[in-house]
């Protein structure tokens, strides 16, 4: 019963700090994430608190919370895909490659065209465009029109003719 009313209240302080980080205001979705994180820790939460951490490039930060979302559910794909984009937001592109890659093994999470959109983006900066066409159609798969790859996508193609 405690339990129950504990992962209700964290829910509620999870729910404020989401409203807050989609209005942009990133230290109070930060506090509240840390207070649902207090009241019962959840993967969720932690990654959403590293995103917050990125939004200011405090990218170690945000890999570390990253990682302490993985002690609590190591099937946790956005987990994964957040530190590949994060090591590609710190240029360690092949570090990137083998946390985007892991992403994708796990299960279907919301988000992943992001993964094989960020997966592009390293074999591209790698100069492996046939690998990045491959990745940024594979995310046009997963969100038809996505825009971002499309971009890419045409003009790492246009590269190759």
């Amino acid at each position: 019963m405690l339990e129950n009313q504990s992962i209700k209240i964290a829910s509620r302080y999870f729910q404020r700090a989401f409203d807050s980080q989609m209005e942009g205001n990133i230290k109070l979705a930060r506090q509240n994430y840390l207070t649902s994180i207090e009241i019962h820790p959840t993967a969720e939460a932690y990654v959403n608190l590293g995103w917050t951490f990125s939004r200011e490039e405090y990218f170690e930060e945000a890999i570390k919370q990253c990682n302490k979302a993985l002690e609590l559910d190591i099937n946790y794909g956005m987990a994964y895909s957040d530190i590949g984009y994060y090591m590609l937001q710190l240029n360690k592109t092949d570090e990137a490659i083998i946390w985007l890659e892991e992403a994708v093994l796990q299960e279907k999470f919301e988000g992943i065209f992001y993964t094989f959109y960020n997966l592009g983006r390293a074999f591209e900066k790698r100069g492996e465009w046939q690998k990045g066409i491959e990745m940024y159609n594979k995310s046009l798969l997963q969100k038809p029109g996505f825009k971002l790859a499309k971009m890419k996508l045409l003009n790492l193609s246009s590269k190759l003719n």
